[in-house]
């Protein structure tokens, strides 16, 4: 692949309702547009092997019929086109609502591609809950692009060029196969990046961040396969148990973990929001920090703080200084020294460092805080990283004896 083709997730909609059987087009507008869309692919493929397909029918109703497909898979995504069939009326508002959906799904994952929609249609449209024009000012918002092919006449409303026009993408009026290939071709040639030296990346500002980010599941959002699966990979005693701090209850607020305890929605990984958003506010990347948002550290996907817990950080260091002016300085205790943290049981074994969140390995030494009502346990090295010796669980200076 040149360098100087940006990898792209582009969804092909294309309208199969009755009108694209019209023999305008030879032998018929949908027969055309498979062709088109097979030109797409294959220019595009041959050109940067990177990018890759989703595809998306619709008449009465949106379908996918294949998820994002590269280029070691192009005759799966020839086989699908030449399945489709015509049938039904165009429900066009809810093709770009599945579409932008099926995108947002691969914005959140980590090194995400840049979205692209090429929808394909006679531009009629039969109105559903989903209106196209606000499908397109949502992608607009979203910065994904939409190109449009128009098939037959220009209708009056010229429904295709506006939901370009609204996203910044292309519009081509078609009227026989010839055009529709050049309009193919165009597109699979429009990811050459002609400015800049750098590496085209998505912009991701914390508004656009927690706008695409996803919800976490509750335990009672699993469904059973989903908490069949959690149980299989966990352990059928821990499936409800946080997979930073290693706990059922909540480190911070000291409940349960079905009253804090969330999942990640992709992978299913359990975790306390709290603990989550102490794990995300000690992470480097500050977009995602402002933006009140995570990736999962296990299969980082982009997930979605609570914004309760994110309001309660905020105001911690907004009160900050006015805390440390006002405080009392805290009661010097003494740490205490373990030469092997296995002499304290298995329940010391899955505490977690609370600097570096890793549990600890039998053999290992460790330090202990002096406060009996904490008793957190460090590795010996994260002890020495403490601020001023202030443990970070109940905030006591530490002397080490």
């Amino acid at each position: 692949m040149s360098e100087n083709r940006i990898p792209e997730n582009l969804v092909i909609c294309i309208d199969t309702s009755r009108s694209m059987f019209k023999k305008d087009f030879t032998p018929n507008r949908l027969t055309c547009s498979i062709s088109a869309t097979k030109t797409l692919i294959k220019e595009r493929f041959n050109l940067d092997n990177l990018s890759a397909f989703s595809l998306i029918k619709y008449s009465d109703k949106a379908e996918k019929i294949i998820e994002f497909t590269t280029s070691s898979f192009e005759t799966n995504l020839f086989e699908v086109l030449e399945s489709i069939t015509c049938g039904g009326y165009s429900a066009m508002g809810d093709a770009l609502a599945l579409s932008i959906k099926t995108l947002i799904a691969e914005l959140r994952k980590i090194g995400a591609k840049t979205p692209r929609i090429v929808l394909i249609s006679d531009g009629k449209y039969m109105r559903t809950v989903a209106d196209p024009l606000k499908m397109a000012r949502l992608a607009q918002g979203l910065n994904i692009r939409i190109d449009t092919f128009g098939l037959g006449n220009v209708r009056k409303d010229n429904i295709l060029k506006k939901i370009s026009d609204i996203t910044g993408g292309r519009y081509f009026y078609n009227n026989d196969l010839e055009s529709l290939i050049r309009s193919a071709k165009e597109i699979a040639d429009d990811n050459y990046k002609t400015y800049g030296s750098g590496k085209e990346t998505l912009i991701e500002n914390p508004a656009f961040l927690r706008k695409i980010a996803a919800d976490l599941l509750r335990v009672q959002d699993l469904t059973k396969d989903q908490e069949q699966r959690v149980k299989q990979i966990r352990g059928m005693g821990d499936f409800k148990k946080c997979s930073i701090c290693f706990s059922d209850q909540n480190p911070y607020t000291k409940g349960s973990f079905y009253v804090t305890g969330r999942y990640c929605p992709n992978c299913t990984t359990p975790f306390h929001i709290h603990c989550l958003a102490a794990w995300a506010d000690s992470q480097k990347d500050h977009q995602v920090k402002r933006s009140g948002t995570a990736r999962c550290p296990h299969c980082f996907y982009l997930i979605k703080i609570p914004k309760e817990v994110t309001q309660i950080q905020k105001l911690r260091v907004l009160t900050k200084g006015i805390k440390e002016e006002t405080a009392k300085k805290p009661e010097i205790m003494p740490a205490k020294y373990i030469q092997d943290v296995g002499v304290l049981g298995d329940e010391a074994l899955f505490k977690a460092c609370p600097v570096c969140q890793l549990i600890f390995d039998k053999g290992q030494s460790a330090v202990q805080c002096g406060n009996l009502q904490c008793n957190a346990l460090y590795h010996e090295d994260c002890y020495e990283k403490l601020k001023e010796s202030h443990c970070k669980q109940c905030d006591v200076k530490l002397h080490l004896y």
